[in-house]
């Protein structure tokens, strides 16, 4: 294990990156407008041309380097994360995990505030110590390991084997909800308790035991799959028949991002609300530089291909929390078919970002969790 931990394009590089962004064979206008149909090409050609000319990307290279990065190689498997070490020892320590798409940076300031609650107004006694592992595949561990290899393994050794820690908590958001759901069913002895943005479904259900409230719920899924689950579909089934273009055209890759985070945000239809320019583009810059979207699609293929367990039954403490603009909003009953939930909390605003839309208030809920565990 080494502390040191590096970024730094090389000139060439970000010269190659704006060249490309100034010479985009942009598409034909369409008679639409604003975000009917897609990304809007306005809000998208002006984030471009801010990406070309003025977005100071050393800058955000200095921020990034700052951050108290650790790295590791687990079975082959470089491995980056931020460590941030409690204020005041006594909790257990706690494993973020992000989805997509995004990286482990959404995950900083709220990382800051578990490990450090005293500068935000909390209480020092919360404090936890708390690991971002970068997703592999993902930037900062752009290298993602064979198809039947468990990122919640990884995790697992990570946090145990590597770091000494006997047990731990978890949190984790769409795909990482998903990461965090496999290691609390495979290592319970170790993972004292789990908090989530999002659960699995049970494997089997009776139909005559689904109520009304879990009835408009699956509605709602089948609803937001029709209406928005494109990129999900061509991700699982087809997802090298987009990575070329997604890895070829930085436009096109800003793009495919920038309309998730208006879509899946409480943005009001405002990206610029919820995340600021510089937020976008080095995430954008990041899936570049590193080359990872295309490795960042692995997780929907191999999910929908079978090559990742399924969770059928977490019996660790668990608490979820239901952001009001997220994907889907699964009722306490069904998540209580999979989940031993101690705690269920629906937040007054936020989306699936949260943890970059609304920090504190994902702090206080994963606070209160940990103290039931105590």
């Amino acid at each position: 294990m080494t502390n040191l931990f590096d970024i730094r394009v090389p000139a060439e590089d970000v010269d190659d990156l704006r060249s490309r962004i100034r010479r985009t064979r942009w598409s034909p206008t369409w008679p639409v407008e604003g975000w009917e149909a897609g990304t809007d090409q306005g809000t998208l050609r002006r984030l471009a041309e801010r990406w070309a000319n003025d977005f100071d990307w050393d800058a955000r290279q200095r921020e990034i380097r700052a951050l108290p990065w650790a790295s590791v190689s687990l079975d082959g498997t470089p491995l980056s994360y931020l460590r941030f070490d409690a204020e005041r020892p006594g909790r257990l320590p706690l494993v973020l995990t992000n989805g997509w798409p995004s990286s482990a940076l959404e995950l900083v300031d709220l990382a800051r505030r578990l490990a450090s609650p005293s500068i935000h107004g909390g209480d020092a006694a919360d404090a936890v110590t708390v690991i971002v592992p970068a997703l592999p595949g993902f930037p900062f561990s752009p290298q993602r390991p064979t198809l039947d290899d468990q990122t919640h393994e990884l995790w697992h050794r990570l946090m145990t084997d590597e770091l000494g820690f006997e047990r731990y908590t978890a949190h984790g958001g769409d795909l990482g909800a998903g990461i965090t759901s496999r290691l609390a069913e495979s290592h319970p002895d170790s993972v004292a308790g789990i908090h989530l943005l999002a659960v699995a479904g049970p494997p089997q259900v009776d139909a005559a035991t689904v109520t009304a409230e879990e009835r408009a719920y699956l509605d709602e899924v089948q609803a937001w799959t029709a209406a928005e689950g494109g990129y999900q579909h061509q991700q699982q089934t087809r997802p090298l028949t987009l990575a070329p273009a997604l890895s070829d055209s930085p436009v096109g890759l800003l793009s495919w991002i920038l309309e998730k985070h208006r879509a899946w945000s409480d943005s009001g239809g405002d990206v610029s609300r919820r995340f600021s320019d510089d937020y976008l583009l080095t995430l954008a810059s990041l899936y570049w530089f590193s080359g990872s979207i295309s490795t960042s699609l692995r997780p929907y293929f191999e999910y929908a291909s079978g090559h990742t367990i399924r969770v059928t039954r977490v019996d660790v403490p668990t608490a979820v929390a239901v952001f009001p603009h997220d994907l889907t909003h699964p009722p306490r009953s069904w998540a209580e078919r999979t989940y031993n939930i101690v705690r269920y909390a629906v937040m007054p605003r936020g989306g699936h970002f949260a943890p970059h839309e609304e920090p504190g208030l994902l702090a206080a809920d994963i606070t209160a969790f940990h103290r039931l565990l105590s």
